[in-house]
């Protein structure tokens, strides 16, 4: 299989316009050797018919039917009045044949042959058997040679075509096989985890109206879990949206705008938990595009619930998110408590999607332990911003 590439591509490069000046470089030193070492008496005229057969045989790239009677015609020439046997030209116009058989089928090949076979025929020096045999030998083996490496380069492309055939197919299906996947967790999670969401929150509502003289601590509770329930309901219905029609526009996750107000929201989130959160989100983060500003908050969310998780509520963090020309920075620190007892719960797969959004960016993410907490960081391009 790779043998047979290489010869393919070979022939395609040959026959190829890129190929000329190598293969003309090549044929009119073979042709001033050939007069030079292998005639006796050259002349001037045996110079001039030869190293123009040769410059001759260039033209076949574009014009072979012209070129392959160019040639025959100055062999006819070389019969006439060359003072030495015209081995050049015979070579040149038997190249001159083979390329035109191997670019074109039908009548052009034949016509070609036929004009050569007859400047052979005209050309009656050794008897009529002689002649025509050689005729026959001139005219025919170019024909079969060029059919040959016709053929080859058919079978080439034909080989190429059904590979790209097989690719697209391939791909459609594996296409068609992700769109029903989507389609099967978008149901799921419209039919089952929506369904339960939407029954915690009402059953918050309920509770939060059913006790109106609850300590305030309670009811703050109560609010939190119930506005958390409803912006994860509306999260699942754009995430049902997306998995549906993911080539869709009309719906996003965030718009930027939003993302200093997202970024905030998750910050007091974790606050009211009990963490200290310092935080400082530069003011034009909002430059960022869509996917970018997704992942931001992703990783703030991300590391803020990691830090409740691993640091303890009695935790202290810092989250710096800066944005220069070069790239956008997100960094998220945490101080573990002395009081925090050690987590023991098996690792998630939080950091590994992270790391997945972040790559998709083209940026770098790092999670890594400073002693007494640990750093999360990552690293955007300038390429993931919004050029507004």
């Amino acid at each position: 299989m790779v043998e047979s590439r290489g010869v393919s591509r070979g022939i395609e490069w040959v026959l190829d316009a890129r190929s000329v000046p190598v293969r003309l470089v090549v044929l009119v030193a073979l042709a001033a050797g050939c007069l030079l070492l292998l005639t006796r008496t050259t002349a001037a005229v045996d110079w001039v018919i030869g190293l123009v057969s040769v410059v001759l045989t260039v033209g076949a790239v574009r014009w072979p039917l012209a070129t392959s009677l160019a040639t025959t015609g100055v062999l006819v020439l070389g019969f006439e009045f060359g003072h030495t046997g015209p081995l050049v030209a015979k070579v040149a116009a038997a190249i001159a044949l083979t390329e035109l058989t191997a670019r074109h089928s039908g009548w052009r090949p034949l016509l070609g042959a036929g004009a050569l076979a007859g400047a052979y025929l005209l050309h009656t020096g050794d008897g009529a058997a002689a002649t025509g045999y050689r005729a026959v030998v001139m005219a025919g083996l170019p024909l079969l040679i060029g059919t040959l490496l016709r053929t080859a380069r058919e079978n080439a492309e034909h080989a190429r075509q059904q590979a790209r055939e097989l690719s697209q197919r391939r791909e459609s299906e594996v296409a068609a096989a992700r769109a029903l996947e989507r389609t099967a967790i978008a149901r799921e999670l419209h039919d089952l985890i929506a369904h339960h969401v939407s029954s915690t929150v009402l059953r918050v509502a309920v509770a939060r109206h059913a006790q109106p003289d609850a300590p305030p601590e309670v009811l703050e509770v109560l609010d939190d879990i119930h506005a958390s329930g409803k912006s994860t309901l509306v999260d699942l219905r754009k995430l049902v949206t997306v998995l549906r029609d993911p080539n869709g526009n009309d719906e996003s996750f965030l718009v930027p705008a939003d993302l200093p107000e997202a970024v905030t929201a998750a910050v007091d989130r974790t606050r009211r938990l009990g963490v200290r959160v310092d935080s400082d989100v530069a003011a034009d983060i909002t430059t960022v595009d869509a996917l970018t500003g997704l992942t931001l908050l992703r990783l703030t969310q991300e590391g803020l619930a990691n830090t409740v998780k691993h640091a303890g509520l009695a935790a202290k963090a810092e989250l710096a998110i800066t944005v220069s020309d070069a790239a956008v920075d997100f960094v998220l620190r945490d101080h573990i408590s002395d009081a925090t007892p050690p987590d023991k719960s098996p690792p998630g797969v939080g950091l590994i999607g992270l790391r997945e959004r972040v790559e998709v960016l083209g940026g770098t993410l790092s999670a890594e332990s400073t002693g007494d907490g640990w750093q999360l960081t990552a690293h955007l391009p300038i390429g993931s911003r919004d050029p507004r």
